[in-house]
């Protein structure tokens, strides 16, 4: 009998590993940045610690920008120009949300040839790019001088919430893919709120900055969520 129990424990712990293993596997090396770690983590905290001890008071929270060379290349004095847009950006979460933006440092990078899906940009910036101790990434790209947009909107922004990056294609949508790194959802094409003058409207996004009081209230649920 005991030698019976002892086999069963043994095939239940191998089956808990191989579990284990999976998991971690499927977390860091399929979805990057321990995807789903990050979603327990945040969801455990939301509505057990905040839920019970709602914090208050200004986040301060620290960023790194990278500009692409058709970046770069479309403004000369790329470093001044992504200060500014950077400060009209931090000005509106600071008066809305009071979270404290602070740009630590901005840099040049050398966008590999071939990487110009935005999916693909995020997830190589999330896995390889040096955030230089900051807690978010944000990547200025811009398109190859005399290449058209197709219009669509995958060709304008993208944000990794739990990876606490964004890429943005567009100046004015910076605030837009700061906001969705806070829980901000979009409202496309055949959404109830498709018509709100609301930055996360696709037809209003990259004509205002408006947030809309569904995602203000989301932004700030998500004010205090733990960033790593």
């Amino acid at each position: 009998m005991p030698s019976l129990f002892k086999r069963r424990r043994q095939i239940v712990l191998s089956v808990l590993a191989i579990l284990v293993l999976s998991f971690a596997g499927t977390d860091y090396y399929l979805r990057g940045e321990f995807y789903y770690t990050k979603r327990v983590a945040n969801f455990l905290y939301l509505h057990t610690w905040q839920a019970v001890f709602p914090p208050s008071g200004p986040v301060k929270l620290y960023v790194r920008m990278d500009a692409d060379q058709n970046y770069r290349r479309l403004h000369p004095g790329w470093e001044s120009h992504l200060q500014d847009v950077f400060d009209a950006a931090a000005r509106r979460f600071k008066e809305e949300f009071d979270i404290r933006l602070m740009l630590l440092s901005a840099g040049a990078w050398e966008r590999p040839e071939g990487l110009d899906d935005y999916a693909d940009i995020l997830k190589y910036a999330a896995r390889k790019l040096d955030r230089h101790g900051t807690d978010i990434s944000v990547i200025m790209i811009a398109e190859e001088a005399g290449q058209a947009r197709d219009g669509r909107w995958m060709d304008a922004g993208v944000a990794h919430r739990l990876g606490n990056c964004a890429v943005v294609g567009d100046d004015a949508l910076l605030v837009h893919e700061l906001g969705h790194l806070f829980g901000a959802v979009d409202y496309p094409p055949g959404h109830p709120l498709y018509d709100l003058e609301t930055t996360y409207s696709y037809q209003y996004a990259e004509r205002m900055d408006a947030i809309d009081p569904a995602n203000h209230a989301r932004i700030m649920k998500n004010k205090y969520r733990p960033l790593w």
